[in-house]
């Protein structure tokens, strides 16, 4: 019993460790990109964090649960720490990004079990308690043009910047300028460490795609939702076109996207039930952001979502079966070969050679 609960164990860790590894590889390259704008206060960041959430997995298992802490080698933990440091500022604390993979693992992951049965995406959780705990050390950001990247938002000489989601909020552009345009798209605006570069969000969800990763269709269709919306209900007056560069570029949204809306453990299991399943996370996170408190709400909608995931392949189900019922059957035909109709009752016409008349 023991050695096929163990291969049953390693069966699911290879599982989900073979999709934490493609995740893991577009975070890497996300912190890569970060350290190097945000210099070494974002590497401490995201390594800190991820020391909190493995060093929380490991003593969970061992203390609480009482059980060897197998399941670490799914890697999972570490996508949560990463994931988690990637969206705090570089000028908050450096201990408020392990704060949150800690709340992650002990509240959103293990009182479920393992990454598989989870109902939430624990990083989504963990970045929603400290945005509501910590809101002012949450989106204080540093400018990028003048002043220094190395140090917090509590310390003397520190330049605060105005982020994209603040200025949607106040219904301000980034204005028509093609180097504004350009700072947007490389990423050189205030904002989270590891989600304000727009051209490399961009090539997350490529790399995707190319890897047919199994939340793609979730992830597509959720991005396709938000950029209408976007054009649909602008929230500055400088055109359209900028008010999608600017949402898209804002705050999580793509982040989200991509690492947390496309996990398979907490989306519905079949391709209609995806595609609705990102369409009603899009509209949410949208709504969120038009009428929240806050200046980004991607997690709070992930949440949220996840928690009715499963209504998702149910609907999908109904509209299949109600495609299936109106397509028309097919009914027998009751014209001869001479193209006379033929009576509708059941008349034996054996003796008088059949109904058709076989050659």
């Amino acid at each position: 019993m023991k050695t096929a609960n163990s291969e049953q164990l390693n069966m699911q860790n290879k599982a989900v460790r073979s999709f934490m590894v493609d995740m893991l590889i577009m975070l890497t390259v996300v912190s890569v990109v970060s350290v190097y704008t945000y210099g070494t206060r974002a590497l401490w960041t995201i390594v800190l964090s991820v020391s909190a959430a493995v060093i929380t997995e490991v003593l969970g298992y061992v203390i609480f649960l009482r059980s060897r802490p197998e399941r670490i080698t799914d890697l999972s933990a570490v996508f949560t720490g990463m994931a988690i440091a990637l969206t705090v500022s570089s000028a908050a604390p450096l201990w408020l990004a392990p704060l949150g993979a800690v709340f992650a693992i002990a509240v959103a992951k293990l009182p479920f079990g393992n990454a598989n049965t989870t109902p939430f995406v624990p990083a989504a959780a963990g970045i929603a308690f400290i945005s509501v705990s910590f809101k002012d050390l949450m989106f204080t950001y540093p400018s990028l043009s003048i002043g220094s990247l190395e140090i917090s938002s509590k310390s003397e000489g520190f330049i605060q910047g105005t982020s994209i989601a603040e200025m949607l909020m106040q219904s301000k552009s980034i204005g028509t300028n093609i180097l504004n345009v350009l700072d947007v798209l490389v990423g050189r605006i205030p904002g989270p460490i590891g989600a304000s570069c727009f051209l490399l969000m961009l090539a997350t969800f490529v790399y995707m795609i190319i890897r047919k990763h199994p939340g793609t269709m979730t992830t597509a269709s959720f991005i396709a939702v938000c950029c209408v919306m976007a054009v649909l209900f602008p929230r500055i007056l400088t055109g359209r076109t900028y008010s999608l560069l600017m949402e898209l570029s804002s705050g999580t949204l793509l982040f989200s996207a991509v690492f947390f809306i496309s996990d398979p453990a907490t989306s519905p299991k079949t391709q209609l039930g995806k595609v609705l399943y990102g369409f009603c996370a899009g509209v949410l996170t949208m709504l969120i952001r038009y009428f929240g408190a806050l200046e980004d709400g991607a997690c709070f909608a992930v949440l949220i979502m996840n928690a009715i995931s499963g209504e998702f392949d149910g609907i999908a189900a109904k509209i299949s079966q109600t495609k299936s019922s109106k397509r028309p059957r097919l009914k027998k035909s009751n014209v001869n070969r001479e193209g006379t109709s033929l009576p509708n009752n059941p008349i034996d016409t054996s003796k008088e050679g059949g109904i058709l008349d076989n050659e």
